[in-house]
């Protein structure tokens, strides 16, 4: 009874393995018969169409060469009915479109303003996007989207992710989200989401080149407003997110003069919400670690003054990180997530705009690590 039990299934296996072949054969398409979207770029024109920018990797076949050969091609697709822009970007491909590799999505900033609500369902509706897509509003002239200036990478989907992907650069200038987080975050609290700024260099030197440039702010799938550079690190401080790269203070020894820290990576954060006489207190604490990277004049690094960079620099901080909450207070914006954490503390409370009525109590504790040696710079 075992050997035709043992016979049987060894029959059935080598029935199905041919068959499994086959059908794993159904999906397959020849990569040189495929035209791969790598980034998209939405804006409007005087009219209120939409107006996509596709750029593709395509693969061009020629009898003259051994191999085929990639090139980055732009199509430009403006649009009443946005449903249709894969169709009609297949009329100038003449090969099937595939949105599976894509690696970024953009807005402008006049898109932005007006709406993104269609773009998302859109992307909701074709099947092949990826919801691990990175975001980001572009603020730069499309002209230099269609013809870039990155030389080290060839595609500019492939470029930004790696720019969006970096933890260092994204920390210090922006944030990270894609299409997935996005539409989490945008039912949490007040239903705010911050969206990376790319923009483009006007410098003669680096003319054209991208670069992070703060936050954009949505709410209800439109821009409300923006944070720079400085800002975003005031922001990425108060919510707790990750913050790398130098913060300035002055030189207690020429205060013309300024002493460059270094953060590190081991900051430490502490935030909680609680009534008090109906008004909410925000209480945020801050720990952070930094090194001395560079020195304008000269300093000689004694207990006396590095205390005394330790207790300058956490009055900056404070005193910047209050001026931001209270601007945002002012308009009746909550960026800070104070909504959802009165929310998770009194589930029974059903106030909304809680932030109108908070107070931010925030205390920074600075560690300046360094040598005792005098160092000169300029």
């Amino acid at each position: 009874m075992m050997k035709y039990i043992k016979k049987v299934t060894a029959l059935l296996l080598v029935l199905l393995i041919p068959s499994c072949l086959l059908t794993s054969c159904l999906g397959y398409r020849d990569l040189d018969h495929v035209v791969f979207v790598t980034s998209i770029l939405l804006d409007r024109d005087d009219e209120n169409n939409i107006v996509f920018y596709f750029e593709t990797l395509n693969s061009i076949r020629s009898s003259s060469m051994e191999a085929n050969k990639e090139r980055r091609i732009i199509y430009k697709i403006g649009i009443q009915n946005p449903g249709d822009a894969l169709n009609d970007l297949e009329t100038y491909t003449s090969a099937p479109i595939t949105l599976a590799h894509n690696k970024v999505l953009m807005f402008t900033e006049r898109f932005a303003r007006g709406g993104l609500d269609q773009a998302f369902e859109l992307f909701e509706r074709w099947q092949d996007s990826s919801a691990r897509t990175l975001l980001g509003i572009f603020v730069g002239d499309p002209d230099f989207y269609v013809k870039p200036n990155h030389q080290d990478e060839m595609m500019t989907g492939l470029y930004l992710y790696d720019m969006l992907g970096d933890m260092q650069s994204v920390t210090s200038n922006g944030v990270k989200i894609n299409i997935k987080e996005f539409m989490s975050q945008k039912y949490l609290g007040s239903h705010i989401n911050t969206v990376p700024i790319i923009n483009v260099s006007k410098d003669e030197v680096t003319e054209g080149q991208y670069y992070l440039d703060g936050l954009g702010l949505i709410k209800n799938y439109k821009l409300i407003g923006k944070l720079n550079s400085e800002e975003t690190g005031y922001y990425n401080f108060l919510v707790g997110k990750e913050v790398s790269g130098n913060i300035n203070t002055k030189n207690p020894e020429d205060e013309t003069k300024t002493v460059s820290l270094m953060l590190q990576n081991n900051k430490r954060y502490k935030s909680e919400v609680k009534l008090e006489n109906d008004v909410l207190k925000l209480k945020v604490k801050v720990k952070l670690s930094t090194e001395i990277s560079a020195i304008q004049g000269r300093l000689e690094l004694t207990d006396e003054a590095i205390a005394k960079m330790e207790e300058t620099m956490e009055e900056k901080l404070e005193r910047n990180c209050q001026k931001m909450f209270q601007e945002w207070k002012n308009k009746k914006v909550d960026i800070f997530e104070v909504q959802e954490k009165f929310e998770r503390k009194y589930p029974a409370d059903k106030r909304k705009n809680i932030i109108e009525n908070t107070e931010l109590q925030i205390d920074f504790k600075v560690n300046i690590t360094g040598t005792s040696a005098v160092r000169d710079a300029t």
